[in-house]
């Protein structure tokens, strides 16, 4: 970052947790030579699990009150938001870089979180005496680490895992990776001989390109390595370094994951992508998914990852002794609070039905919906978002919208509204949670967006938002902004600080496009809507 831009954006020296570094020092530990990039992954939050867990039967440990551990932290990225969302509960991550957990433990330590701690060790060293785990987290190791590691990490779940935990595991799937591993095979080919990390990823990048290019672009292998060419050419180095130039990594079908976690007394419990039943799967797979028996889960997954090729995996563990209720009952949604992003149509087709209204969901899904009280709770999700609202609560306004009066009909209209909401959210389109999220869509006389917020927008572009969800700002403006909102300041003091800014901004010679002279009252008022719809604003 420019020093001018640190100075004016307030960046104070902390090093950020999860910014991306390449060098080309060597090291016995490659994430100390090249730093993985590491930030908030939202499908690891404990509030996800935990209504996951809920779902199924089990009695998980609250959010509020739980012990996590993570296997393969970097620097904290994923933990820090978590530890300084929930003070009352404890938070551990431990990794085999030095360098990635001085770096996590100094974050820590600049935010006064006494609940999360950080500790350089090897996974095949760690031991039962680290004490129960509610939630045991590690995503991004398992495929890309030595056999003996991944074994000790199932093992581990084994001995740490609460008698209601989950385990989280993320790993490359079968048979999805065999398309990836063809343009893989490529590169690794080229770099066989080399050990410098930046010069690995230039051959392996220029290579690639070359032999895409040059290879048949009517074939099946030649549209595999133009199409991998693409997004390879999007990845950051260190991400390229580490995720496809590792020649270990492997990838595994689910069953052979589970084959292992059978052995350590754990069963499957759900992708943490729950509840995207059919995964995309059209109807043709739909129909043959739908022949497999809701009770026999592990197979229903394996079918579909071989219809749809899957490449990546998250799978939730519990231990076996734990009785699990399957599928999606009509009352399903009931306990818990929903939420939706999702707006009406700007332009609304030809309805297909009379009364049809077409709806457009974040996922890039359009729907179109005739049911009067699906069109209101679908309305009034959208309106709350990024918030979620209880069922009862939802069930009252939705009815309320569509004229629905309380009488002799009511029960059957909401079995309709029921009906209608559970296809949703087997679509993956409608959110659940145990406890509604810790934010506030209300914009308060002094408003507040988190402390580690702040700090990543004086430093970076993303931020974590109380969803746990990295969420882009788009200009040096907006990032100030959001530094500010520290619950000190009025509207009318963010106005002054804003002013400030600016004139700082050009004072320094900063060159950004579409900065403007002064700040006006309307432009606070519609920056603090924007930030509440990114769910940046505490609760």
């Amino acid at each position: 970052m420019d020093e001018a831009l640190r100075r004016v954006l307030g960046w104070n020296g902390c090093n950020q947790a999860g910014q991306a570094a390449m060098t080309s020092a060597s090291a016995i530990n490659p994430y100390d030579a090249v730093a993985y990039p590491g930030h908030s992954f939202a499908q690891t939050h404990p509030a996800r699990l935990a209504t996951i867990a809920h779902f199924h039967g089990m009695s998980p440990a609250l959010p509020s009150a739980m012990r996590v551990l993570e296997l393969g932290c970097g620097r904290g990225g994923n933990l820090v938001p978590m530890a300084a969302q929930f003070p009352q509960s404890d938070f551990l991550g431990i990794d085999l870089s030095a360098d990635s957990i001085r770096q996590a433990s100094e974050t820590a330590a600049a935010f006064g979180l006494r609940n999360l701690a950080f500790r350089q060790q090897d996974i095949l060293t760690l031991e039962a005496d680290l004490g129960r785990f509610d939630y045991i987290i590690v995503h991004g190791v398992y495929s890309w680490v030595p056999e003996a590691v991944r074994e000790r990490i199932i093992a581990l779940f084994g001995m740490l895992l609460a008698p209601q935990g989950v385990a989280y595991v993320s790993y490359n799937a079968l048979p999805g990776c065999r398309l990836r591993d063809l343009a893989r095979d490529v590169m690794l080919h080229a770099v066989r001989d080399i050990d410098d990390p930046q010069e690995r990823v230039r051959v392996a990048r220029a290579t690639l390109k070359a032999v895409a290019e040059a290879s048949d672009p009517e074939s099946f292998h030649g549209v595999v390595l133009r199409e991998r060419c693409k997004q390879i050419d999007e990845l950051p180095d260190n991400v390229l370094y580490h995720d496809d130039l590792n020649p270990g990594a492997r990838a595994f079908a689910l069953h052979e994951v589970l084959a292992v976690a059978e052995r350590h007394g754990l069963q499957f419990l759900a992708e943490a992508s729950f509840p995207n039943v059919h995964g995309g799967a059209k109807e043709a797979a739909r129909q043959m998914l739908a022949q497999i028996p809701v009770e026999q889960v592990a197979r229903r997954e394996q079918t579909l990852d071989m219809l749809i090729g899957r490449a990546f995996r998250e799978t939730l563990l519990c231990r076996e002794a734990v009785p699990l209720r399957r599928g999606i009952r009509p009352d399903a949604l009931r306990p818990y609070y929903l939420s939706a992003d999702v707006r009406p149509a700007l332009r609304q087709p030809e309805p297909e039905r009379p009364g049809a209204e077409r709806f457009e969901f974040h996922e890039g899904v359009g729907l179109s919906v005739d049911l009067p009280q699906c069109k209101a709770a679908l309305a009034v999700l959208g309106e709350i978002w990024p918030a979620s609202v209880s069922w009862p609560e939802l069930v009252e306004r939705s009815c309320r919208g569509a004229g629905i009066a309380a009488g002799p009909a009511w029960a059957r209209e909401v079995a309709r509204l029921e009906e209608a909401l559970i296809a949703i959210f087997k679509a993956g389109l409608l959110d659940i949670r145990l406890e509604p999220p810790p934010l506030t869509t209300e914009v308060s006389e002094r408003p507040a967006a988190s402390a580690v917020a702040r700090w990543q927008a004086s430093t970076s572009f993303e931020v974590t938002d109380q969803r746990h969800r990295m969420v882009q700002l788009d200009s040096i403006v907006v990032r100030k902004f959001v530094s500010l909102l520290d619950g000190s300041r009025d509207q009318a003091m963010l106005l002054d600080a804003m002013n400030a800014f600016l004139a700082e901004t050009r004072a320094a010679g900063i060159a950004e496009p579409n900065l403007p002279e002064r700040a006006t009252a309307a432009e606070v008022a519609m920056h603090l809507k924007d930030v509440a719809r990114l769910a940046l604003l505490r609760a």
